[in-house]
């Protein structure tokens, strides 16, 4: 089976995976990887991204499509699959949906309600067949383009140029499509050949499907004959055409949502074409580029990746008998090496160091990734080694995004380091800034417990938390919230108890009985104890207020988002000499007012005024308010 889902409850979750492309970041530069997996550092969208997403998911329209159900000039859109949502889990909590095929009953197939052509349409040689899969990607390849464009349009961290991109690049990413095409008819004029392959007899009696067979706009599980099945004699070019396609990720489906994960949750891949018509399993994978990269370095060991994958996910019983990787900008099939067994247990066991050294829960310490980078390989046409001698490791260096920011990087840029700076709402005077890594509001206080109860809390009023006042001395308290998922109350905690809130940070709050007031969120890093003697580190009730923090940075990426239940974050990483913090402001609608009319680009050097922090999750975040008595600010530091 192609796809292969995580186990119940999944115990790693999908951020905390290893993939291939987090493997090879890893061993092209350690620190690299931790800028961007630990840090978060996003890196730019340049146009370049949307062409390979544009050339696959054409070419997986176009081998969808069926040369008995679709017309040479029908839409784009005339087989697209049906999708439903798929809610994974993480140690009991429900995560972000994801659309996959449907499997629902009544799911509107194309393939179940579309007539047949005419017999005499159906094309029967591969000149015919040819013909009509390239104008299938004729009315498939805009489409897939426009949508490209349109989201690099509306990501925040693009760069470059569209316009100039597309009038370099559009045509060549079209004949990549075709190229990809003939390359697949390749192998329908193999099944031809064969004569009888295997699955023929059981196409023609139909209901013999695969768990995951590949996209064919039919359902998963159906019994009829498709309409191109003869009842005997030869196969057919339409017949071969349905029987050697290959499974891939349908386009409609998700990003990600047809991957194929270990049975122990650790690793996951997601395959391009898998052809089985053969009986075999046979991986390819489609590369929109013509190979000369430093990126086919590490392809052998993607592929190497895949082949374990399946092995793995199949009982450790079925091998993959041949890949190839598709250079589509040459064009040219590359076989690859397919490891033997014993290579996969080697493989095995390397990733899954990897894995255990910078993906597995627990602090990670950054003088475990050091700033050493690989020298740059070079390589001819199709991926093969140029016999050039490798570039410096610095020249990895010069094209890494990272390279202004990282102390290892011989291009580190002055970053910014607290201090003064101006204050945009009364220029003559100054703030104070601090330095990000001297950002500390974690506070140790210690009450007496009083009204606890279950309350629903804002702002949906879905989901109960236990919730108190902690009482101090001379009628002084604060309002708390246990904001931890599954929190059982311990017997201990109840009215008159002493404790002490461990690891938390003060705000302001507001509820119409307690009008304005100091509130504790005891979140996923804070704890609560029992507490009869007092400790030297707990805070009074006068060291509480709320703290606004002001911070000179650099704007290194945006992490705007929409979420399904219709909230919105204005969001970005903001990095100093110091250390790397996310800023965000809840409510996206909210945002002019906080800007004042500053339209932010990435590498600004900004200034944020009146930002207070929070534990998001056990992380650190600073985040901005926009309210009647308080608005955070962000400007450029000019």
């Amino acid at each position: 089976m192609p796809v292969h889902d995580p186990p119940d409850d999944d115990p790693v979750g999908p951020y905390s995976r290893l993939s291939h492309t987090q493997a090879d970041m890893y061993r092209r530069c350690p620190r690299m990887w931790w800028n961007r997996y630990e840090l978060g550092l996003l890196g730019g969208i340049p146009p370049i991204f949307g062409l390979g997403h544009s050339v696959e998911d054409a070419l997986c329209r176009v081998m969808r499509d069926s040369p008995v159900l679709v017309s040479s000039d029908a839409p784009s859109d005339t087989f697209d699959s049906p999708l439903m949502d798929v809610i994974p889990t993480h140690n009991g909590r429900a995560l972000d949906a994801i659309q996959r095929p449907s499997t629902a009953e009544g799911a509107d197939w194309p393939g179940t309600r579309l007539p047949v052509l005419p017999e005499a349409e159906w094309p029967t040689d591969r000149a015919a067949i040819e013909q009509w899969a390239l104008a299938r990607a004729e009315i498939h390849f805009p489409r897939e383009w426009a949508a490209e464009r349109a989201s690099w349009e509306a990501d925040a961290n693009r760069v470059g140029d569209w316009v100039e991109f597309e009038a370099r690049n559009m045509d060549a990413a079209l004949e990549m499509v075709r190229a990809g095409i003939r390359f697949h008819l390749d192998e329908v004029e193999e099944c031809i050949r064969v004569g009888n392959p295997p699955y023929l007899a059981g196409f023609r009696r139909g209901g013999e499907r695969p768990q995951w067979p590949a996209p064919d706009g039919f359902p998963y599980e159906h019994p009829d004959p498709h309409p191109a099945a003869q009842a005997e004699g030869d196969i057919s070019w339409c017949e071969a055409w349905e029987l050697a396609r290959p499974w891939f990720c349908d386009p409609d489906a998700s990003d990600f949502a047809m991957s194929s994960v270990h049975p122990e949750g650790w690793l996951q891949g997601e395959y391009d074409l898998v052809y089985r018509w053969t009986g075999e399993a046979r991986i390819f994978d489609v590369k929109a580029s013509n190979g000369t990269s430093d990126y086919s370095f590490g392809y052998p060991e993607q592929m190497a990746i895949y082949a374990y994958l399946w092995w793995v996910t199949h009982d450790r019983q079925e091998m993959v008998t041949a890949e190839e990787i598709w250079y589509l900008g040459v064009p040219v099939r590359k076989p690859m090496r397919v490891p033997d067994e014993a290579a996969l247990l080697r493989l095995e066991a390397r990733l899954h160091g990897v894995f255990e050294r910078i993906k597995e829960p627990g602090e990670l310490d950054e003088a475990d990734f050091p700033p050493e980078p690989e020298q740059v390989r070079i390589f001819a046409p199709g991926g093969e080694p140029s016999g050039e001698p490798a570039l410096h490791p610095d020249t990895r260096c010069q094209q890494c995004e990272y390279a202004a920011v990282c102390d290892g990087s011989p291009f580190l840029d002055e970053l910014q380091n607290g201090g003064e700076a101006t204050n945009p709402l009364l220029l003559s005077t100054t703030l104070d800034c601090t330095a990000i890594g001297d950002i500390d509001p974690w506070k140790n206080v210690r009450g007496r417990v009083r009204n606890a109860r279950m309350e629903l809390q804002w702002p949906k009023n879905e989901v109960e938390a236990l919730e108190f006042f902690l009482d101090f001395d001379a009628g002084e308290w604060v309002a708390v919230v246990v904001k931890q998922e599954g929190y059982e109350q311990p017997d201990w905690l109840v009215d008159g108890a002493m404790v002490r809130l461990r690891d938390i940070i003060p705000a302001a709050g507001y509820k119409p009985n307690l009008k304005s007031h100091i509130r504790i969120d005891v979140s996923s890093r804070g704890s609560i104890e029992q507490a009869p003697d007092p400790d030297a580190g707990d805070s009074q009730f006068d060291e509480l207020d709320p703290q606004r923090w002001n911070i000179r940075a650099r704007m290194f990426n945006f992490e705007h988002k929409e979420y399904a239940d219709g909230g919105t974050k204005w969001g970005t990483r903001l990095v100093d000499f110091t250390g790397v913090i996310g800023f965000q402001l809840w409510d996206r609608d909210k945002a002019p007012q906080m800007l004042l009319a500053y339209a932010p680009e990435r590498g600004h050097d900004v200034l944020v005024v009146g930002a207070t922090a929070k534990d998001q999750f056990g992380t650190l975040v600073l985040e901005g308010k926009v309210t009647w008595a308080h608005t955070t600010r962000l400007v450029l530091n000019e």
